[in-house]
Protein backbone atom coordinates (compact mmCIF):
# COMPACT_ATOMS: atom_id res chain seq x y z
CA UNK A 1 0.00 0.00 0.00
CA UNK A 2 2.79 2.85 0.72
CA UNK A 3 4.27 1.75 -2.95
CA UNK A 4 0.76 2.80 -4.35
CA UNK A 5 0.51 5.65 -2.32
CA UNK A 6 3.82 7.33 -3.24
CA UNK A 7 3.07 6.52 -6.98
CA UNK A 8 -0.84 8.40 -6.50
CA UNK A 9 0.89 11.05 -5.28
CA UNK A 10 3.09 11.48 -8.00
CA UNK A 11 -0.05 11.36 -10.35
CA UNK A 12 -1.31 13.94 -8.39
CA UNK A 13 1.54 16.56 -8.34
CA UNK A 14 2.12 15.95 -11.91
CA UNK A 15 -1.57 16.96 -12.61
CA UNK A 16 -1.16 20.05 -10.58
CA UNK A 17 2.04 20.33 -12.40
CA UNK A 18 0.53 20.57 -15.50
CA UNK A 19 -2.49 22.45 -14.61
CA UNK A 20 -4.46 20.13 -14.81
CA UNK A 21 -7.00 19.77 -12.45
CA UNK A 22 -7.45 23.47 -13.73
CA UNK A 23 -8.42 23.44 -17.32
CA UNK A 24 -10.12 20.18 -17.24
CA UNK A 25 -12.63 21.22 -14.39
CA UNK A 26 -13.38 24.25 -17.13
CA UNK A 27 -13.49 22.46 -19.75
CA UNK A 28 -16.56 20.29 -17.59
CA UNK A 29 -17.85 23.45 -16.35
CA UNK A 30 -18.67 24.90 -19.09
CA UNK A 31 -20.05 21.70 -20.92
CA UNK A 32 -22.40 21.65 -17.68
CA UNK A 33 -23.42 24.59 -18.25
CA UNK A 34 -24.19 24.52 -21.68
CA UNK A 35 -26.93 22.37 -22.16
CA UNK A 36 -29.31 23.71 -19.38
CA UNK A 37 -28.45 27.20 -21.78
CA UNK A 38 -30.16 25.62 -24.84
CA UNK A 39 -32.63 23.76 -23.11
CA UNK A 40 -34.16 27.38 -21.69
CA UNK A 41 -33.37 29.62 -24.62
CA UNK A 42 -33.04 27.25 -28.11
CA UNK A 43 -36.26 29.51 -29.31
CA UNK A 44 -33.57 32.86 -28.85
CA UNK A 45 -30.45 31.12 -30.34
CA UNK A 46 -32.52 29.69 -33.23
CA UNK A 47 -33.45 33.66 -33.93
CA UNK A 48 -30.48 35.01 -33.84
CA UNK A 49 -28.65 32.89 -35.55
CA UNK A 50 -31.23 32.61 -38.71
CA UNK A 51 -34.73 33.28 -37.26
CA UNK A 52 -37.19 30.15 -36.85
CA UNK A 53 -38.56 29.83 -40.14
CA UNK A 54 -39.52 26.72 -42.02
CA UNK A 55 -38.95 25.09 -37.84
CA UNK A 56 -42.00 24.41 -35.69
CA UNK A 57 -41.64 24.86 -32.47
CA UNK A 58 -44.72 24.56 -30.18
CA UNK A 59 -45.44 27.21 -28.26
CA UNK A 60 -47.67 25.42 -25.39
CA UNK A 61 -44.69 22.86 -25.18
CA UNK A 62 -43.70 22.69 -21.30
CA UNK A 63 -40.05 23.55 -20.34
CA UNK A 64 -38.38 20.12 -18.96
CA UNK A 65 -38.15 19.07 -15.78
CA UNK A 66 -34.75 20.11 -14.00
CA UNK A 67 -33.43 15.87 -14.13
CA UNK A 68 -34.28 15.69 -17.51
CA UNK A 69 -31.95 18.54 -18.07
CA UNK A 70 -29.15 16.67 -15.81
CA UNK A 71 -29.82 13.83 -17.86
CA UNK A 72 -28.93 15.44 -21.00
CA UNK A 73 -26.18 17.24 -19.96
CA UNK A 74 -24.29 14.02 -19.29
CA UNK A 75 -25.95 11.94 -21.80
CA UNK A 76 -25.17 14.92 -24.44
CA UNK A 77 -22.34 16.81 -23.30
CA UNK A 78 -20.10 14.37 -20.95
CA UNK A 79 -20.37 11.08 -22.57
CA UNK A 80 -19.74 12.12 -25.86
CA UNK A 81 -17.17 15.78 -25.73
CA UNK A 82 -16.41 15.38 -22.18
CA UNK A 83 -15.14 11.65 -22.76
CA UNK A 84 -13.25 12.34 -25.77
CA UNK A 85 -11.53 14.89 -23.25
CA UNK A 86 -10.68 12.98 -20.91
CA UNK A 87 -9.52 10.04 -22.62
CA UNK A 88 -7.14 12.80 -24.34
CA UNK A 89 -5.79 14.17 -21.10
CA UNK A 90 -4.61 10.65 -19.98
CA UNK A 91 -4.25 8.22 -22.43
CA UNK A 92 -0.26 8.25 -22.40
CA UNK A 93 -0.29 7.32 -18.75
CA UNK A 94 1.67 4.65 -19.24
CA UNK A 95 2.44 4.35 -22.80
CA UNK A 96 4.62 7.70 -22.08
CA UNK A 97 6.77 6.26 -19.61
CA UNK A 98 6.89 2.86 -21.27
CA UNK A 99 8.40 4.95 -24.37
CA UNK A 100 10.88 7.44 -22.30
CA UNK A 101 12.58 4.51 -19.94
CA UNK A 102 10.75 5.49 -16.80
CA UNK A 103 8.44 2.40 -16.32
CA UNK A 104 11.72 0.63 -16.59
CA UNK A 105 13.08 2.75 -13.95
CA UNK A 106 10.61 2.43 -11.45
CA UNK A 107 10.19 -1.39 -11.59
CA UNK A 108 14.05 -1.43 -10.40
CA UNK A 109 12.20 -0.31 -7.11
CA UNK A 110 10.74 -2.72 -5.10
CA UNK A 111 6.88 -1.42 -6.84
CA UNK A 112 4.94 -4.99 -8.21
CA UNK A 113 3.25 -4.18 -12.03
CA UNK A 114 -0.24 -4.19 -9.97
CA UNK A 115 0.94 -1.51 -7.45
CA UNK A 116 1.91 0.37 -10.14
CA UNK A 117 -1.57 -0.01 -12.24
CA UNK A 118 -3.49 0.60 -9.53
CA UNK A 119 -1.88 4.24 -8.67
CA UNK A 120 -2.21 4.70 -12.47
CA UNK A 121 -6.28 3.85 -12.61
CA UNK A 122 -7.10 5.80 -8.90
CA UNK A 123 -4.44 8.57 -9.80
CA UNK A 124 -6.75 9.49 -12.85
CA UNK A 125 -10.10 8.60 -11.61
CA UNK A 126 -9.60 10.68 -8.57
CA UNK A 127 -8.64 13.79 -10.53
CA UNK A 128 -11.26 12.61 -12.86
CA UNK A 129 -14.02 12.37 -10.43
CA UNK A 130 -12.86 15.85 -9.19
CA UNK A 131 -12.83 18.11 -12.21
CA UNK A 132 -16.29 16.25 -13.26
CA UNK A 133 -17.83 16.82 -10.05
CA UNK A 134 -17.01 20.54 -9.67
CA UNK A 135 -18.69 21.02 -13.61
CA UNK A 136 -21.51 18.65 -12.74
CA UNK A 137 -22.21 20.97 -9.68
CA UNK A 138 -22.23 24.10 -11.17
CA UNK A 139 -24.44 22.54 -14.01
CA UNK A 140 -26.68 20.95 -11.35
CA UNK A 141 -27.11 24.81 -9.19
CA UNK A 142 -27.22 26.77 -12.93
CA UNK A 143 -30.11 24.19 -14.15
CA UNK A 144 -32.16 24.27 -10.94
CA UNK A 145 -31.63 28.06 -11.39
CA UNK A 146 -33.04 27.92 -14.89
CA UNK A 147 -36.46 25.28 -14.51
CA UNK A 148 -36.99 23.81 -10.92
CA UNK A 149 -35.58 22.49 -7.74
CA UNK A 150 -34.16 18.69 -7.66
CA UNK A 151 -33.25 17.27 -4.72
CA UNK A 152 -29.36 17.16 -4.27
CA UNK A 153 -29.10 14.22 -2.52
CA UNK A 154 -29.96 12.31 -5.81
CA UNK A 155 -28.05 14.21 -8.05
CA UNK A 156 -25.41 13.12 -5.94
CA UNK A 157 -26.21 9.41 -6.17
CA UNK A 158 -26.52 9.61 -9.62
CA UNK A 159 -22.84 11.53 -9.79
CA UNK A 160 -21.59 8.41 -8.00
CA UNK A 161 -22.60 5.20 -10.17
CA UNK A 162 -22.10 7.96 -12.99
CA UNK A 163 -18.34 7.87 -11.98
CA UNK A 164 -18.22 3.60 -11.97
CA UNK A 165 -18.10 3.92 -15.81
CA UNK A 166 -15.64 6.61 -15.70
CA UNK A 167 -13.36 4.18 -13.43
CA UNK A 168 -14.15 1.61 -16.60
CA UNK A 169 -13.52 3.69 -19.41
CA UNK A 170 -9.58 4.49 -17.24
CA UNK A 171 -9.02 0.79 -16.91
CA UNK A 172 -9.59 0.48 -20.43
CA UNK A 173 -7.30 3.15 -21.11
CA UNK A 174 -5.09 1.75 -18.62
CA UNK A 175 -5.17 -2.04 -20.78
CA UNK A 176 -4.66 -0.63 -23.93
CA UNK A 177 -1.53 1.28 -22.52
CA UNK A 178 -0.22 -2.11 -21.91
CA UNK A 179 -0.40 -2.97 -25.17
CA UNK A 180 -0.41 -0.19 -27.98
CA UNK A 181 3.04 2.34 -27.68
CA UNK A 182 1.39 5.04 -29.44
CA UNK A 183 -0.72 7.30 -27.36
CA UNK A 184 -3.01 8.54 -29.63
CA UNK A 185 -3.61 4.96 -30.81
CA UNK A 186 -4.37 4.42 -27.17
CA UNK A 187 -6.92 7.41 -26.94
CA UNK A 188 -8.62 6.73 -30.55
CA UNK A 189 -9.53 2.45 -29.25
CA UNK A 190 -10.69 3.96 -25.89
CA UNK A 191 -12.64 6.46 -26.76
CA UNK A 192 -14.20 3.96 -29.73
CA UNK A 193 -14.88 0.65 -27.63
CA UNK A 194 -16.56 3.31 -24.95
CA UNK A 195 -18.98 4.40 -27.82
CA UNK A 196 -19.47 1.21 -29.11
CA UNK A 197 -20.68 -0.15 -25.29
CA UNK A 198 -22.82 3.13 -24.69
CA UNK A 199 -24.53 2.82 -28.21
CA UNK A 200 -25.21 -1.34 -27.02
CA UNK A 201 -26.23 -0.48 -23.57
CA UNK A 202 -29.04 1.58 -25.35
CA UNK A 203 -30.43 -1.45 -26.44
CA UNK A 204 -32.47 -2.77 -23.53
CA UNK A 205 -31.88 -2.77 -20.03
CA UNK A 206 -31.35 -6.90 -19.88
CA UNK A 207 -28.93 -6.74 -22.44
CA UNK A 208 -27.22 -3.99 -19.95
CA UNK A 209 -26.66 -5.87 -17.28
CA UNK A 210 -23.79 -7.83 -19.02
CA UNK A 211 -22.14 -4.48 -19.58
CA UNK A 212 -20.00 -2.19 -18.31
CA UNK A 213 -22.25 0.49 -19.65
CA UNK A 214 -25.29 -1.13 -18.03
CA UNK A 215 -24.37 1.40 -14.66
CA UNK A 216 -25.32 4.61 -17.00
CA UNK A 217 -29.01 2.65 -17.08
CA UNK A 218 -29.06 2.33 -13.54
CA UNK A 219 -27.38 5.92 -12.96
CA UNK A 220 -30.34 7.28 -15.15
CA UNK A 221 -33.26 5.53 -13.68
CA UNK A 222 -32.32 7.00 -10.40
CA UNK A 223 -31.83 10.50 -12.09
CA UNK A 224 -35.54 10.27 -13.50
CA UNK A 225 -37.18 8.07 -10.58
CA UNK A 226 -38.44 5.65 -13.28
CA UNK A 227 -39.09 2.92 -11.21
CA UNK A 228 -37.30 0.30 -8.57
CA UNK A 229 -33.30 0.72 -10.02
CA UNK A 230 -32.11 -1.97 -10.85
CA UNK A 231 -28.71 -2.73 -8.81
CA UNK A 232 -27.79 -5.59 -10.51
CA UNK A 233 -26.27 -3.35 -12.96
CA UNK A 234 -23.67 -2.46 -11.12
CA UNK A 235 -22.08 -5.96 -11.55
CA UNK A 236 -20.69 -5.97 -14.63
CA UNK A 237 -18.96 -2.75 -14.98
CA UNK A 238 -17.47 -3.76 -11.76
CA UNK A 239 -16.31 -7.15 -13.38
CA UNK A 240 -14.33 -5.52 -16.51
CA UNK A 241 -12.73 -2.92 -14.54
CA UNK A 242 -11.18 -6.30 -12.67
CA UNK A 243 -10.84 -8.04 -15.97
CA UNK A 244 -8.87 -4.99 -17.46
CA UNK A 245 -6.77 -4.57 -14.19
CA UNK A 246 -5.35 -8.22 -14.08
CA UNK A 247 -5.25 -8.07 -18.10
CA UNK A 248 -3.06 -5.01 -18.04
CA UNK A 249 -1.03 -6.67 -15.19
CA UNK A 250 -0.04 -9.59 -17.51
CA UNK A 251 0.57 -7.76 -20.53
CA UNK A 252 2.93 -5.22 -18.32
CA UNK A 253 4.53 -8.67 -16.98
CA UNK A 254 5.32 -9.80 -20.28
CA UNK A 255 7.62 -6.39 -21.08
Amino acid sequence: MRNIAILFKVELLEAIRNIKFIWLTIFFTILGVTQPLIDKYMEVIIQNVGGIDGIMIDPNAPDPQANEVLLATFSGQFNQIGLIILVISFMGMIANEKNSGVQGFIFTRPVSSLEYISSKLFGNWLISMVCIAIGSIVSYFYTIYLFDYYSITDFLLFLVFYNVWILFVISLAVLFSTIIKSSIFIGVATILLSMVFLLLGNINETFSLFLPSGVLTLAESLLLQTGSANFLLLIAPIIYIMINIFTAKFFINQV
